[in-house]
């Protein structure tokens, strides 16, 4: 075995300070001779044009360095809300992530936001309270905040010139030992004898990567104290990797230059690529590489290789973010099945233009857009030539005019903001889904399962290989992912249920490649058409700090929009935090009351909750209109053969007509 490169994402909420820490992180490890200035645009990292103006990160990049005979990858990643989908295509690549909290601001629903995804993708993390050149308030009570996170928390080590001296880290090696059995062990067995400094690194990597302990650094990246100890630690952290028969990586993202080059950026998970290596991404398509590249600085550098744990830009090839690709010779059975986003924009609005003339060009260029980011569901109604697309927010659709500006060389403005509702169901349905025109033929058998708030769409397998095989079960499991499906209410999505694959058949050679897409598809949509749905409405977790004679008016506005108040919080400064919930719908023009009456005192941060039963679901219902049987892009209808040719028959009968027999 030897050691692979390690990639480090940066987290934090907006203005917490995170580029300036990467800017010190780099200084240190001697990457750039001098520190730049976020304010006055020098930083290294932020090298888009519209960074620079805004003084905050847009967009996701990484940077590769040597420390100490270590390779690493450092990510920046945006800090604002509006952005999160950025964060989270990064936080799916990296071994380690670094949640930056500004000691003044505390832990914001957004920093909850960021740890809570950073647990559901297993990723250690270490905490490094910024700003703690600028407070009063200990290190011991903001420990005390961090904790409430439910993280197993220990102040990190001391480091003198960059280096730990563990003999002398009794009181870390006794709090990390509260929260890690087996080192709680090794000490007791120890009995006070001196423990080898390599053991010591070898057992923290252990509990750090197993995420059983996670440190936290107090300091200040713009006085740089706190950065060595931040080094210190990722040094310890050792990444490994054996020769591996088919090379593996995760792609994350995808982004365009000026002339329109398509370049996918993925992690090398095992094995060795090279330029022109040919690839599959399912076992059965064949795709090549044309180059490879390191993106460092804002620049394309070409390189010969790229090795596990390295994060590189390639050309050539066609694929999804969040999507595996592996040499020749992988099997479907190997390569992982897609990673998709945990988080959803809850905002629609329709994309405008002055000249109609450039519709046809303005939906292409949307349409480039939405392969660098897919939660932009790009969806043309062409009844009404309009033209809809997903955000989370405001400061997303700025970039977004600011992008098809500067790459696509004309103007575009947004309507005003429309809620996103959901679907779910509140009974258990069974579906199915038959697709048999001439010379085609697939049936899947699908049961949709009520689930818990949250957990959006599951996938499970009870099919065996005698029943159908691996590859077109792993088809239909794709396919369940592979689009937004409609709900029988409102036509809004559906979330948080578990589909549970129960058989399926196929017929060769008449089973073409799209057969159990069709299936899948029209399954799904039977089983919705046959149980009750609940109609679903997303909701902010609202966090205020406020004056504290401002509390019972902020207590008072949440009631107000229908929302509560879960927390009251005391602080220094005769300043006082409320924490509550209130429905996004009725929350759209607080932000500019919440200014106006706290005379720019106060600070008021979002972060979306979840989604819960909409309160008021009729009158939804109602003013939607929809028709779920008129809607043929998503119908519950089946296809089968008879006589010579395929007819359609109605949902109703194909619970008559199915070949699937479930014992």
């Amino acid at each position: 075995m030897q050691q692979r490169n390690k990639v480090i994402g940066v987290f934090s909420h907006v203005d917490a300070g995170k580029t300036t820490l990467i800017e010190a992180l780099l200084y240190q490890a001697q990457v750039i001779s001098a520190v730049g200035n976020v304010n006055k645009g020098t930083t290294f990292m932020d090298n888009e044009p519209i960074e620079r103006q805004r003084g905050i990160t847009f967009s996701s990049k990484p940077v590769h360095f040597e420390h100490h005979g270590q390779g690493y990858t450092i990510i920046d990643t945006p800090g604002h809300m509006d952005l999160t989908f950025e964060m989270e295509k990064s936080l799916q690549v990296v071994d380690v992530a670094i949640l930056l909290i500004s000691a003044t601001d505390g832990i914001t629903g957004y920093t909850e936001t960021i740890f809570n995804l950073c647990q559901a993708y297993d990723v250690p993390v270490i905490f490094f309270y910024n700003k703690m050149d600028m407070i009063t308030t200990t290190p011991a009570q903001l420990r005390e905040d961090v904790e409430k996170l439910a993280a197993p928390v220990v102040p990190g080590p001391v480091t003198v010139d960059g280096l730990v001296d563990w003999s002398n880290e009794t009181a870390f090696l006794e709090d990390w030992a509260v929260l890690d059995e087996a080192w709680f062990s090794y000490l007791m067995a120890a009995d006070g004898a001196t423990i080898d400094a390599q053991i010591i690194t070898d057992k923290l990597n252990t509990a750090l990567l197993a995420r059983t302990i996670m440190p936290v650094i107090f300091g200040s990246a713009r006085q740089q104290t706190g950065v060595a100890t931040l080094l210190a630690l990722l040094d310890v952290i050792t990444l490994t990797t054996e020769p591996a028969e088919y090379a593996l990586a995760q792609v994350y993202k995808i982004t365009h230059d000026q002339k329109n080059n398509r370049y996918v950026h993925a992690k090398v998970i095992q094995g060795v690529f090279e330029p022109k290596d040919k690839i599959t991404t399912d076992g059965s398509d064949e795709q090549k590489i044309n180059q490879l590249f390191n993106f460092q600085g804002g620049t394309y550098q070409a390189v010969n290789q790229a090795q596990p744990g390295d994060i590189i830009a390639v050309t050539g090839i066609d694929v999804q973010p969040g999507s595996f690709f592996g040499t020749l010779g992988i099997t479907a059975d190997t390569l992982p099945q897609p990673v998709n986003l945990k988080r959803e924009a809850i905002l629609a609005v329709r994309v405008l233009t002055n000249d109609a003339t450039q519709n046809d060009v303005m939906i292409k260029n949307m349409q480039t857009l939405a392969q660098e980011d897919p939660t932009l569901h790009v969806q043309f109604k062409a009844a009404m030539q309009e033209l809809y697309i997903n955000v989370t927010g405001t400061l997303q659709m700025e970039y977004l005019k600011v992008i098809f500006a500067d790459r696509f060389g004309f103007e575009i403005d947004f309507s005003a903001p429309t809620i996103l509702y959901k679907e779910t169901i509140t009974q258990a349905s069974i579906g199915y889904g038959h697709y048999e025109p001439l010379r085609h033929y697939a049936e899947v058998a699908l049961r949709l399962t009520p689930g818990q708030p949250g957990q959006g769409i599951i996938f499970e397998n009870e099919c065996s290989r005698e029943q159908l095989p691996i590859n077109y079960q792993k088809r239909i499991e794709q396919h369940v992912f592979e689009k937004a499906h409609l709900g029988v209410l409102t036509g809004a999505p559906i979330t948080d249920l578990t589909i549970t694959l129960l058989s399926g058949k196929a017929y060769v050679p008449e089973t073409k490649g799209g057969d159990f897409r069709e299936a899948t598809n029209r399954a799904i949509r039977q089983a919705l058409m046959k149980t009750s749905s609940q109609l679903l409405e997303p909701w902010y977790t609202v966090t205020a700090i406020v004056p504290a004679h401002l509390v019972g008016r902020v207590s008072a506005d949440l009631e107000k929009m229908h929302g509560h108040v879960d927390n009251l919080i005391s602080g220094s400064n005769d300043n006082a935090t409320v924490i509550g919930a209130v429905p996004v719908a009725n929350f759209f023009e607080y932000p500019t009351t919440f200014a106006s009456f706290s005379k720019n005192e106060g600070r008021l941060t979002t972060a979306l909750q979840g989604y819960q039963p909409c309160q008021d679901q009729a009158a939804l219902i109602e003013a939607a209109a929809y028709d779920p049987e008129s809607d043929l892009d998503n119908t519950a209808n089946s296809i089968f053969f008879k006589k010579g040719h395929g007819f359609d028959a109605h949902w109703r009968d194909v619970d008559d007509l199915h070949h699937i027999n479930l014992v």
